[in-house]
């Protein structure tokens, strides 16, 4: 079934028609042909709203399934952590935004933002509750959303490694680690740019990936490439020698994000398993995320080659 749900999803054909359109409304009707509602009159408060609802419903569907809970939770979780940082950096610049909060996660938005004022944590999961109370100590402490950031990563890293290791599935492990690995080479490069000395590296690197914490803060401290063996990661690792110094960031970060697609698009020939289900679920992501880049460029006036550079390489041709 999902396979056959792919066939209807946003196609390169379709994505480079969108950029070609004359305008926002163009762009956006061209989008009804793969379930969504007409955005060509809406603003991009509501375009959000679509993307967001859009999400959520096909969580739903996917909830359905018993088999796929578990899988499901790889995606959901994400969400209930960007719940926590939306919080953690409204409270540092003292402003509201729970109109900003996503409600694809686990735990209900309301309920995550009246345990961030109450620390009163009864139904949120362990590691969402200790994510909340180590944020909120550190914000108080040092003033700096970052740290925070930083601890809350780790806590959803973490998560995302322990239910692998529930699963004990070849693939969901290899999926997982290469998204930590992904992770932990963003923090080189971006430490790097930054100018961030080894111990910052030490407290910012998550645990779970294929190469040690250690391994990766000594190459950094050396001037060493990061030694990433995962040949998935080969692209990225090169790119990203090259943005630690004078190269382009944003196709740096766009070779971590391809790394990950292309390790779930070689599934395509697999018809059973977990395999389908993070496929399907991983696409799925992509495309909102090529629909808000598209309709936003549109909205604001972005030329169409600047917004074809930001795009993931599955969806243009």
């Amino acid at each position: 079934m999902l396979r056959a749900r792919e066939v209807g999803m946003l196609s390169g054909d379709r994505v480079n028609r969108m950029l070609d359109a004359l305008g926002f409304d163009d762009a956006a009707k061209l989008l009804l042909d793969c379930g969504y509602p007409d955005m060509s009159d809406m603003g991009m408060a509501q375009v959000d709203a679509v993307i967001e609802a859009h999400r959520a419903e096909v969580f739903r569907e996917i909830s359905g399934f018993a088999y796929a809970l578990d899988i499901l939770d790889f995606f959901r979780m994400k969400y209930d952590y960007h719940n926590i940082k939306v919080l953690i950096k409204a409270s540092g610049a003292g402003i509201e935004a729970k109109h900003l909060l996503s409600s694809s996660g686990r735990v209900e938005a309301d309920a995550i933002a009246d345990a961030f004022v109450t620390e009163q944590y009864e139904g949120i999961p362990a590691p969402v509750a200790e994510a909340i109370g180590s944020a909120v100590g550190i914000l108080s402490r040092t003033a700096n959303p970052q740290l925070a950031d930083i601890e809350i990563d780790k806590f959803y890293f973490g998560e995302l490694a322990s239910l692998a290791a529930r699963l004990k599935h070849p693939f969901i492990t290899g999926y997982v680690q290469l998204l930590i690995d992904s992770a932990n080479l963003r923090i080189i490069v971006r430490s790097a740019r930054t100018r961030r000395d080894k111990d910052f590296l030490l407290s910012s690197l998550l645990p779970q990936g294929s190469v040690s914490v250690d391994q990766l803060a000594t190459a950094y401290d050396a001037g060493s490439p990061p030694p990433f063996t995962n040949e998935a990661l080969s692209l990225a690792v090169r790119l990203g020698v090259d943005a630690m110094s004078s190269g382009t960031q944003t196709i740096f970060e766009l070779a971590c994000d391809n790394a990950v697609l292309q390790y779930v698009t070689n599934t395509n020939f697999i018809s059973f398993g977990p395999a389908p289900v993070i496929c399907f679920l991983a696409k799925v992501e992509w495309e909102l995320t090529v629909v808000r880049m598209i309709l936003t460029g549109k909205h604001t006036g972005i030329s169409s080659e600047v917004i074809r550079e930001r795009l993931r390489e599955c969806y243009v041709l």
